[in-house]
């Protein structure tokens, strides 16, 4: 029902966003096209068991987090002045530590006010069905939360925390912290 509820808002907005106003003075923040594509990239990260312990062979002391897959997304919505905007999302997501590849299809809100002159913080909470390849009918409701800074140009740096909506052995959902990068081009 959600989902349904994100597409509907997601076609009133495009509906909105195509009725085009003339104007004499346009600034420069206003733009002929109200749509993005996003690119994202992540690494999720796990917490070491072994952290602190010096390891035998190199002599050092062994890291908080360790790299535990990657990730990679792409995105097409639409944007109000790159504050507002709204999308859908598909994506690859392979987490080593448990042996699985996730294709999450969800819905996102972002909201990036700026913070700088050519700088922005957003917040990008997600929703949608993630489905597990390989491992029969395994799949979930997907939820994601991405906290972030971006230049103008589009470029960002930004934390993730995601849960699958399933569970491979029965005990606790999956989900990750991941760390990335997306770039967006308006």
């Amino acid at each position: 029902m959600k989902a349904k509820f994100l597409l509907l808002i997601l076609f009133v907005c495009q509906i909105g966003f195509s009725q085009s106003t003339e104007s004499s003075d346009k600034s420069k923040d206003d733009e002929s096209s109200y749509t993005y594509t996003k690119f994202d990239f992540s690494i999720p990260l796990r917490v070491n068991q072994h952290y602190g312990e010096v390891d035998q062979y190199t002599g050092e002391k062994e890291p908080f987090f360790l790299f535990d897959g990657l990730s990679g997304r792409v995105g097409y919505g639409t944007h109000l002045h790159k504050w507002l905007a709204l999308g859908i999302n598909i994506g690859m997501d392979w987490k080593a530590n448990e042996s699985l590849v996730v294709v999450p299809v969800f819905g996102t809100i972002k909201i990036s006010p700026k913070v700088g002159e050519e700088t922005r913080i957003f917040i990008e909470p997600g929703y949608g069905k993630a489905f597990a390849l390989g491992r029969g009918d395994l799949s979930g409701e997907f939820e994601k939360l991405s906290l972030g800074i971006e230049t103008e140009d589009g470029l960002g740096l930004y934390f993730e925390l995601c849960q699958y909506g399933f569970s491979k052995n029965g005990k606790d959902k999956i989900g990750s912290l991941s760390l990335g990068i997306n770039y967006t081009i308006f």
